[in-house]
């Protein structure tokens, strides 16, 4: 990790301008870094999966899914940014773990940046008294939970967007 303020070449064009980065955390996932390392080469990858450089250079990460072409659901993918370990497969190690992010915040680049980069932040992306109310009920706290594979076994019991469910477990 460089010093701070002391950013790499590749992250400085993106001081003093609105920049949204558009990448998954799925995409750290260890288990298919072979690919990335294929396309990229090593230091490319390792580089390019740098979120705490590229939030302290002042991009936004918008944490998507990609779902339904790939197979990550979004609990597994905050594991992946929380952890920079495989949702996929627990024997892959982890990829540049220094890169890791604090939940909360892999939370927020997932909502609130997400609504941001397509212009919906007074709509989405946080629950606040004017904005649709889009949330997920689950069956497990997994800020307190004590290890982030909560996030891998937690399920989703209740899932309301603009206020309305669309999925109840059990019904």
């Amino acid at each position: 990790m460089p010093e701070e303020g002391n950013l790499p070449d590749t992250l400085l064009h993106l001081q003093g301008h609105s920049q949204a980065i558009n990448r998954g955390a799925q995409a750290a996932d260890p288990a298919i870094s072979d690919n990335w390392c294929a396309k990229l080469n090593d230091h490319r990858v390792k580089e390019g999966f740098a979120w705490p450089w590229m939030t302290e250079a002042g991009a936004r990460l918008a944490f998507g899914t990609d779902s339904p072409t790939s197979p990550h659901a979004p609990l597994p993918n905050m594991y992946v940014a929380t952890t920079r370990a495989s949702a996929l497969d627990s024997s892959a190690g982890t990829n540049v773990p220094e890169f890791a992010l604090p939940l909360a915040e892999s939370i927020e680049h997932a909502t609130r940046d997400s609504a941001w980069t397509c212009g919906a932040e007074h709509e989405v992306g946080r629950l606040a008294a004017g904005l649709y109310a889009d949330f997920v009920v689950l069956d497990t706290d997994v800020f307190s939970a004590g290890s982030p594979t909560a996030l891998l076994e937690a399920k989703v019991l209740r899932t309301v967007v603009g206020g309305k469910t669309v999925y109840q477990e059990g019904r």
